[in-house]
């Protein structure tokens, strides 16, 4: 199963808008697409366990007492963030298309937006 920054990283790139509300199942960064808000990494391990229902075994249980939905420091998350925002930058150098650029651009400031939450 994917990382949930990979899963995230690569909405991202698809031109998903990452918002400053968390999912309150897994206290992820929600994200909207194409006018849906919707939680990404819950959304890719829904599909996963479709795939593959022995995964559901597997899973680790929220803390109990602990709300899901409260957001921790992650420096991971963080420098996983930043590493990808540098890569889309590094595109955005190279790229032609100027509705790529666009999407590259939306991309960096939502990411940016995200780091500045995961930050504070």
């Amino acid at each position: 199963m994917k990382h949930e920054d990979d899963i995230m990283a690569g909405y991202l790139l698809k031109g998903g808008k990452m918002l400053s509300k968390s999912c309150p199942s897994c206290g992820c960064p929600l994200f909207e697409i194409k006018g849906e808000t919707l939680c990404v990494v819950c959304r890719e391990d829904e599909a996963a366990r479709k795939k593959n229902p022995e995964a559901v075994a597997q899973e680790v249980p929220v803390m109990p007492g602990k709300p899901a939905n409260t957001m921790q420091p992650c420096p991971a998350l963080s420098s996983s963030l930043e590493e990808t925002l540098v890569a889309l930058c590094l595109r955005i150098r190279e790229e032609r298309d100027p509705g790529q650029v666009l999407v590259l651009a939306n991309a960096v400031k939502s990411g940016a937006e995200a780091l500045r939450l995961l930050r504070q």
